[in-house]
């Protein structure tokens, strides 16, 4: 394993603490609906997300500028929450599986696809 991918580990897993915690606050402190406080801390765990990926994982200067690379991230994090509300929705609704068992299980698969999309397509080494 090399030092970015251990320091995507290290970012994902405090983007998931993000997710999970901001979920948790909204969904059991609050009482607000499950898909609601799933959206509003997936929205906060992507903003969360380019700014640790951008300055710790990647550390990527903007060559094309800095509202490029944000546009570029959030539309791919924008299929990774379709996937995971689709997800939470299935698991818990359909499954019977509990919301942050559910949670847990489809960070790790989101995890896992976004250091691909980040690494390939958007803080990708320039060959210029």
């Amino acid at each position: 394993m090399n030092w970015e991918m251990a320091r995507y580990i290290i970012a994902g897993i405090c983007t998931t603490l993000v997710n999970i915690g901001i979920f948790s606050v909204l969904k059991y402190g609050a009482g607000m609906r499950m898909q609601m406080a799933n959206i509003i801390s997936i929205l906060a765990a992507i903003a969360f997300a380019f700014v640790i990926n951008k300055k710790f994982v990647f550390r990527k200067k903007s060559k094309d500028g800095l509202g490029k690379e944000l546009l570029s991230f959030c539309s791919m994090r924008m299929i990774s929450m379709g996937i995971e509300v689709l997800g939470m929705y299935g698991l818990t609704e359909l499954g019977s599986v509990p919301d942050l068992a559910a949670k847990v299980v489809l960070q790790m698969i989101v995890i896992g696809m976004n250091y691909i999309i980040s690494k390939l397509y958007i803080f990708r080494e320039d060959k210029r």
